[in-house]
């Protein structure tokens, strides 16, 4: 996570002080949810399992201690992970606005970054029950099914008419 952050912060840094990346980049901005989501989830996961591995090694007063800051970590990510979805989705919406996102492989990088911060999310809400939390994961299920969908189909046609691979170094115009 140390490493992921500070490579977040210097993605951030460049979002700051240049330029979006060209409409066929426009999938890179939620790549940066993936890490965050990971981690969110990693604290989470960790945490719970906490008090029983700790007690079993005779560690178990340590075990509460160690499920709280696994959900406060969690927690602390989550909301960042929230902010970097809600960016995410904002810069996407100004590609369609803007005149659209041309398809291209990496349409796939939505669907990563999107089911790990799903699940993420409905593993906080089973944590702390939430029923907004279930809501919310449960509506980035949906979310997440719906853009594999139409990524899967598109890239299927895009396959099928041989639009999607283009390899430049072996066209006969070279």
């Amino acid at each position: 996570m140390p490493l992921a952050l500070g490579v977040l912060g210097i993605l951030f840094l460049r979002l700051a002080l240049h330029k979006l990346p060209p409409a066929g980049m426009a999938a890179s901005s939620w790549l940066a949810l993936g890490p965050i989501a990971t981690g969110a989830l990693g604290l989470l996961v960790l945490g719970q399992a906490a008090p029983a591995v700790l007690a079993a090694n005779g560690l178990g007063a340590l075990g509460p201690a160690a499920q709280g800051l696994g959900v406060v970590g969690g927690l602390a990510l989550w909301a960042y992970g929230l902010w970097w979805l809600a960016m995410a989705a904002l810069i996407t919406a100004r590609y369609l606005r803007g005149g659209g996102l041309p398809f291209n492989i990496g349409w796939w990088g939505y669907t990563f970054p999107l089911g790990v911060f799903a699940v993420a999310t409905l593993r906080l809400a089973r944590q702390l029950p939430i029923p907004a939390l279930e809501a919310l994961g449960e509506g980035l299920v949906a979310a997440l099914a719906a853009v594999w969908l139409v990524v899967a189909a598109r890239t299927v046609a895009g396959a099928w008419r041989g639009e999607l691979f283009f390899a430049p170094c072996l066209s006969d115009n070279i």
